[in-house]
């Protein structure tokens, strides 16, 4: 994965999160191609979305301010639908995402919006790593894409 994510995430606040995926996953989920990564931070959680190609599954590692790790994987065949939402969409520019929906089989319902991390974070203002999440996200999106079998 991209090595912007990795540096963004030796940050004093997200280096817990960082060391939960690597336990997890070892460094391959930072450095492999299987893998499509993005965090997401909130007052609550943060959370790290992890597609592994391979295993065609979407795993959320989640860490709360006292330290509290969730790890749920969910299996990408289960999903029925994925909504891309945007805002200013350009028909002449390549416009990011803003958040995307995931419908799963049983009516679960999974949004994840990486500009929430800007509440959180000072540096995710900066429009170098904004570019750098959006382009991460586009990844994301296009990871889970090719783990659904149609």
């Amino acid at each position: 994965m991209s090595i912007e994510l990795k540096e963004r995430l030796r940050s004093s606040s997200l280096e817990s999160l960082r060391s939960a995926a690597v336990l997890e996953f070892t460094e391959d989920v930072f450095e492999s191609d299987n893998f499509c990564s993005l965090e997401v931070l909130t007052p609550d959680v943060h959370q790290l979305f992890i597609v592994n190609r391979n295993d065609r599954t979407l795993t959320i590692l989640g860490i709360t301010p006292d330290m509290a790790v969730t790890k749920e994987t969910l299996f990408t065949q289960r999903i029925i639908s994925m909504k891309e939402w945007f805002v200013d969409y350009s028909l002449t520019e390549n416009t990011p995402p803003k958040k995307l929906e995931i419908e799963f089989m049983g009516g679960r319902t999974l949004l994840i919006e990486p500009s929430l991390s800007i509440t959180q974070e000072k540096s995710y203002k900066d429009p170098e790593v904004l570019r750098q999440v959006n382009e991460e996200f586009e990844l994301l999106i296009a990871g889970l894409k090719n783990t659904v079998i149609l």
